[in-house]
């Protein structure tokens, strides 16, 4: 009996063999690798044979390469390093304030008022004291 499940990334429905149940596999639709679930969604209705060949199409060694779409060397494991790099980076994007298009250039307009507005007021000041 196959067990059906959803992409994490693009939520289309995947079916394979329980056999299979703990190994990663890549998504048909957008290419994502995917953890088989040990207790998949209800179960479908279609023929096992369709599914097992299709799912064996896919195991045809590629060029260049050991073994097929779901051969151990297709997938690799971040390293501790990289999981710790890449969540520092994503703490350090929550610190960052972002601003529209127009709120920046709201405020490049407003630079060269200000700078004129001060040098009015200067004129003004010198102008009404004397200095």
């Amino acid at each position: 009996m196959p067990i059906g499940f959803r992409c994490t990334n693009c939520r289309s429905r995947l079916h394979v063999p329980k056999r299979w149940v703990g190994n990663t596999v890549p998504c048909p639709k957008c290419g994502t690798r995917v953890v088989v679930p040990a207790a998949g969604g209800e179960p479908t209705a279609f023929e096992d044979k369709a599914v097992e060949r299709s799912l064996a199409s896919l195991n045809v060694p590629r060029v260049g390469k050991t073994g097929g779409v779901f051969a151990e060397d297709s997938f690799e494991l971040p390293s501790p390093d990289d999981i710790q790099e890449s969540l520092l980076k994503r703490e350090r994007g929550k610190d960052l304030i972002t601003l529209s298009r127009r709120a920046i250039y709201a405020y490049l307009a407003m630079i060269p008022v200000i700078a004129v507005a001060a040098f009015l007021l200067g004129y003004w000041w010198t102008a009404a004291w004397g200095h």
